[in-house]
């Protein structure tokens, strides 16, 4: 089924760029990588660790604010929201504060790993209830630059609700300012008289939502960008591709530069709607791994 595109998780990531948000922290923990690794070479994060303890090649995003998207949660650096769990796992966690409010962790590689080609992959179980909005994505490493939506996003794996689908996209820039292409998607898990916000001016979009998936488990997620396309795979399958001679148009292919990997949970905001009373607190992102190949 194909309708104007919601702004799914697009807006969320808008709001580190469109408001000031605090700044990115890393915390001392049991990996060591340079300052930023060599995308000519493997990369890869097992977690192995002590419980309670937090990577150093990965840094986190902080703040509330709602993210562009009337989100809810507040992006902590705090152990009881991203930490290992000495099993071999980064643990992500929402939580409901005392106060009712949400904490959760938004964590990305932009100060320790970068690629332009080549696969990135993760082996993750998303967390499933009401308001929930986990994902696993690229953003274009100029962001702070050239802004949003000039540094493309591409979106690996993200879900809502307690959806039975694994959304995957892609979203670049137009150069002539308008908005077009359209997402494949899925609206059993909106919230019943939720409006559907239209498309970002200046941006184009593409997507799937592949059913029959349980984001519950886990899956290992994948994308492989090269010059030319950029194909998706959930557990070596391969689910979506887009061809760099699809676009249309003003739509400009901007992917042949360096991205980063982000892992977040949002709670709230204009796709899932708000959380409730029955939304599972602590509600864990659990990620077995993170590895790139060239």
């Amino acid at each position: 089924m194909t309708v104007s595109p919601p702004r799914r998780g697009l807006l969320r990531r808008l709001g580190a760029h469109l408001a000031p948000v605090a700044a990115v922290t890393a915390l001392s923990a049991a990996l060591s990588v340079p300052a930023i690794a060599s995308a000519d070479e493997p990369f890869s994060l097992e977690f192995d660790g002590a419980a309670g303890t937090f990577p150093s090649a990965l840094q986190h995003e902080t703040g509330a604010g709602g993210w562009g998207n009337n989100e809810v949660q507040n992006y902590t650096a705090d152990r009881l929201n991203s930490r290992l769990d000495g099993n071999g796992n980064l643990l992500i966690e929402a939580r409901r504060a005392a106060t009712g409010g949400w904490t959760s962790a938004r964590l990305t590689t932009k100060d320790s790993f970068e690629f332009t080609y080549g696969t990135i992959s993760a082996r993750i179980s998303l967390p499933q209830g009401r308001g929930l909005h986990p994902a696993f994505w690229l953003l274009g490493s100029d962001i702070d630059s050239v802004g949003y939506p000039a540094a493309g996003e591409v979106d690996i794996a993200e879900t809502i609700n307690t959806s039975d689908w694994v959304h995957v996209g892609v979203h670049g820039p137009t150069a002539l300012g308008t908005a077009t292409g359209s997402l494949d998607i899925s609206l059993t898990d909106l919230l019943p008289g939720l409006p559907l916000p239209g498309p970002l001016a200046g941006r184009w979009e593409r997507g799937h939502d592949l059913t029959g998936v349980d984001p519950g488990d886990f899956h290992v997620y994948a994308v492989t960008k090269t010059s030319s396309q950029i194909r998706f795979t959930i557990d070596g399958n391969a689910v979506y591709m887009i061809n760099r001679s699809s676009l249309t148009g003003d739509e400009r292919w901007v992917f042949d530069k360096p991205m980063y990997a982000l892992l977040n949970v949002a709670v709230g905001g204009i796709w899932p709607g708000p959380p409730s009373s029955t939304t599972p607190s602590p509600s864990t992102m659990t990620v077995d791994w993170l590895r790139y190949t060239p």
